[in-house]
């Protein structure tokens, strides 16, 4: 599935019977309360922006929804805003399609958006094709583990700092830039 189509999806199929972000343990709006009033937060595939109004300096990018601050990949942001840098950025649910090679070009993309010392917060998907309606069949799911999550953050000089199995068999983990 390429990004238009998974645009498509997320934007349409998956928006009309997602799972609500109040119902995450460890990725829900309790995030809030890891974020200090002046770190600067990149929530990136923010889907409908739940976080805007409640983290003071957020920038919510997603290309399949109209409501993030800018409707951009990742890839798109990083081209049209090349110094900017974050303390924060949320991954919750968005770096998950594609293989390795995929996941590992965005991941250095979202190092480079970070601060020396910056956190990402990670909510994902283990290889799952459970939305809840069939057209998720369609998508390749990068089959993330506690191992894969201590693999990569090594590879970008990252610290794995939590790890935890999230509602909805989910991984949330965070990783500490060193």
């Amino acid at each position: 599935m390429d990004q238009e189509q998974l645009n498509y999806y997320f934007g349409n199929v998956w928006r009309l019977n997602h799972y609500s972000i109040e119902e995450f343990k460890y990725t829900g709006l309790g995030l809030t309360n890891q974020i200090l009033e002046t770190d600067r937060v990149i929530d990136i595939g923010c889907g409908p922006n739940p976080f805007k109004g409640l983290i003071k300096n957020l920038v919510g990018i997603d290309p399949a929804f109209p409501e993030a601050d800018y409707q951009l990949s990742l890839e798109d942001y990083v081209s049209k805003h090349p110094h900017e840098k974050f303390d924060v950025a949320f991954c919750l649910g968005s770096i998950n399609f594609g293989d390795a090679s995929n996941i590992e070009r965005q991941i250095g993309i979202i190092s480079d958006l970070l601060t020396d010392v910056g956190s990402v917060y990670w909510r994902c998907n283990p290889g799952l094709q459970d939305h809840r309606n069939d057209d998720c069949k369609q998508i390749n799911f990068y089959p993330w583990s506690f191992e894969e999550h201590e693999r990569l953050s090594k590879k970008f000089n990252f610290k794995l700092t939590e790890i935890e199995w999230d509602t909805h068999n989910r991984i949330y983990a965070k990783w500490i830039k060193y």
